[in-house]
């Protein structure tokens, strides 16, 4: 007695070859760093206008932030902190001295340096016995018009969905098509 076909006709078969093929093919979709979730990009990816001068007794880092200017002020030899400095700046447009905030940092609100361009900066720091006179150059760039991330993925959505939507209809037009002309 012979045993009895597995399939009557061949689409059996070839869906469980699709099925194998598939479950094969599966690992192949998930790779390391890829998770095809919405991707969270920084507005901007550039440091804020910066500049950085050292002398022999201190080191300043300034940081424009909007329309101030955020002055670090720490010791040359062991990066510490210098508090209860005085930090007079001037440059084009810009004269006076910053305030105090915490842990050497300083403030200047300045609207001078809000527009693009180099702006030449002599800094006069006298905190105790440390008196320093140091030159600086803060660069500021225009800053130009950011793409937001979500109307990339917006897109790239409506296409994933949109595909498997255009088979589907095509499938089912074709599908009427064949039934009207039986």
């Amino acid at each position: 007695m012979s045993p009895a076909p597995l399939f009557t006709n061949s689409s059996g078969l070839r869906a469980i070859a699709v099925a194998v093929l598939f479950s094969f093919s599966w690992p192949l979709l998930a790779h390391e760093g890829h998770d095809h979730g919405a991707t969270v990009k920084p507005a901007d990816v550039r440091l804020a206008p910066r500049f950085e001068v050292r002398g022999e007794e201190v080191e300043i880092v300034g940081v424009l932030a909007g329309k101030d200017l955020v002055i670090y002020l720490d010791r040359a030899d062991n990066n510490a902190p210098i508090q209860g400095a005085q930090i007079e700046v001037e440059g084009q447009g810009i004269k006076g001295v910053a305030t105090g905030l915490a842990d050497g940092v300083y403030m200047l609100s300045t609207a001078a340096l809000a527009q693009a361009g180099k702006y030449p900066l002599t800094l006069t720091v006298q905190a105790g016995e440390i008196a320093d006179l140091l030159t600086a150059e803060l660069e500021v760039e225009h800053k130009p018009a950011t793409v937001s991330a979500d109307s990339h993925s917006d897109r790239q959505r409506w296409w994933i969905a949109g595909i498997p939507l255009l088979l589907l209809s095509g499938m089912v037009i074709g599908y009427r098509l064949r039934r009207q002309s039986r």
